[in-house]
């Protein structure tokens, strides 16, 4: 991942994954198209085409998921616009509560946080795009560079909507989690299934 290269314009798959973020959302009720546009930073438009779409495919009804895996499914497909850069740090606990800088778990750790499916062999953080060179000269000076057990992870900013804390770690959404997981696959894709049979199928909110 060269960070220098990252686009700060906000593309249009990026409009479409901020949607299906919100529409899975497992805390707004009764949404509207307005309000997920707004939610998603993008036009009415955009927000209408989009859930029209899933609609016509018998997905949703209105702002309702009627079909949740296929729309996971549906988000998993798109081209992940994602950037990586890989470490590996003795101490990764240490190395990020004296980082200073913001960011969320997803991936491993942040599922055996909620899970409790996955060992969490690898750390994944988000972190925001402007922090991104500041995060390299931490994670370096405190570790090697390279395929390791800790991976940064530049993306669209949205993917910090609705974060979480859990046992004073933070955590990307249960939906950000859940297509993580997916879009890792083998065990991971396991995971995922599990998280959303809870989340969705079985009623309760993670």
């Amino acid at each position: 991942m060269k960070t220098e290269t990252f686009n700060p314009q906000m593309g249009s798959g990026n409009k479409v994954e901020r949607i299906y973020r919100i529409l899975l959302s497992r805390k707004r009720k009764n949404l509207t198209a307005y309000r997920i546009a707004k939610d998603a930073e993008v036009s009415w438009s955009w927000a209408y085409r989009v859930l029209s779409d899933l609609d016509r495919e018998g997905l949703i009804v209105g702002t309702t998921v009627k079909d949740p895996k296929e729309v996971f499914m549906k988000w998993v497909a798109r081209k992940d616009n994602r950037r990586f850069r890989e470490y590996h740090l003795q101490n990764p606990e240490e190395v990020l509560r004296n980082a200073g800088m913001d960011y969320v778990f997803t991936g491993y750790f942040a599922e055996n946080l909620i899970g409790h499916y996955l060992f969490p062999r690898y750390r994944e953080i988000y972190v925001k795009r402007q922090d991104a060179n500041k995060w390299h000269e931490h994670l370096s000076e405190n570790g090697y560079v390279g395929k390791g057990n800790f991976r940064m992870i530049i993306a669209d900013e949205h993917v910090f909507f609705e974060r979480d804390q859990i046992n004073e770690w933070p955590v990307v959404s249960i939906q950000q989690l859940i297509v993580d997981l997916y879009r890792t696959g083998s065990e991971c894709s396991e995971a995922a299934d599990i998280l959303l049979r809870r989340a969705y199928l079985d009623g309760p909110t993670l």
